[in-house]
């Protein structure tokens, strides 16, 4: 219930919609780095949709970020490879991990910096994590979108 609460506040601090129904489902896939077989995760109807974040850019302007969704799904364990052999580290399984999806609105990498940067600084300020990227309580996956001209 705990990831639930704070992922709802983060969705609010991101001017997020609240669906009034949200769903979990299990998601079955085999890797090594999931013991179960199966993670939970929500896709069809997350916790928060259609929100924003305005960000400032180096030349004084702002840029209005959309924000798909932010749904909570759980961790998975972190392979290692080492040595011509992998290792499997387990520590994060099944934590609660909640994940940020934007629209293509991101152009460059300063954008993309500004961005991680408030995020970060919200994450903080509502005392949902720390913002130590050395310890992997905020990571950033970037996806790049490419499209024929």
């Amino acid at each position: 219930l705990e990831a639930v609460e704070r992922a709802m506040m983060v969705g609010l601090a991101l001017n997020c919609q609240i669906p009034p129904i949200n769903q979990f489902a299990r998601k079955s896939y085999f890797y090594p780095d999931l013991p179960k077989g199966y993670q939970i995760s929500q896709y069809d109807r997350p916790l928060n949709v259609n929100g924003w974040l305005d960000i400032d850019l180096p030349d004084g302007s702002t840029k209005r970020i959309r924000i798909r969704r932010a749904h909570l799904e759980e961790d998975t364990g972190k392979l290692i490879h080492i040595d011509g052999g992998s290792l499997v580290d387990y520590n994060r399984a099944g934590v609660p991990l909640l994940e940020i999806v934007t629209e293509p609105d991101i152009h460059s990498a300063e954008e993309a910096e500004a961005f991680a940067r408030k995020l970060r600084a919200i994450l903080q300020y509502l005392g949902i994590n720390d913002g130590d990227m050395s310890k992997g309580v905020m990571r950033i996956e970037p996806n790049i979108s490419v499209k024929h001209k």
